[in-house]
């Protein structure tokens, strides 16, 4: 099996467990802020990808950040 199809299945294999983990992470982070106590349903899931969405986008920022320096 080739270098590039093992990295594949190893990230595919940390992708559930990522999103999963994040998710339960927001979702806890979320639960301490009084300005988000009050949402729900759409509005609660609209906010918590919003928060995901960015953390995602930061952490991807990150990682570009800290490779282009090596």
């Amino acid at each position: 099996m080739s270098k590039m199809k093992i990295i594949d299945e190893l990230a595919d294999a940390q992708v559930d467990y990522v999103k999963e983990s994040l998710y339960d992470s927001i979702q806890w982070a979320m639960d301490g802020v009084d300005e988000l106590e009050d949402l729900e349903g759409d509005n609660y899931n609209f906010c918590h990808n919003a928060i995901m969405m960015a953390t995602i986008e930061k952490l991807h920022a990150g990682l570009k950040e800290i490779y282009a320096k090596k």
